[in-house]
């Protein structure tokens, strides 16, 4: 496995956080929408429920990014290059 293979893994991992952590938002705008309609203030419940909709597209990368990244053979691979680094790394000093 070479760098850019790696660094391609951490871009995807990073990805992945930042999905899951606006799917996360959508949800919590989501109730924050149900608690304002609970409270009658549908104005409010609106807004938090438009500013949520464009937020449903963080959804569905998670799960794709996740298997993705955690095939056997990609983690195998970023093991040994990582292990063959330390290795050369550690026989410089």
């Amino acid at each position: 496995m070479t760098a850019s293979k790696v660094f391609l893994r951490d871009f995807l991992g990073l990805l992945l956080i930042i999905s899951t952590v606006l799917a996360g938002l959508c949800m919590l705008l989501d109730i924050l929408a149900l608690f304002a309609y609970v409270n009658h203030e549908e104005m409010i419940a609106s807004l938090f429920f438009h500013e949520s909709f464009y937020l449903l597209v963080f959804f569905i990368p998670p799960y794709f990014i996740g298997r993705y990244i955690n095939q056997t053979e990609w983690v195998k691979a970023v093991e040994e290059y990582l292990l063959m680094k330390s290795k050369s790394e550690s026989e410089q000093w």
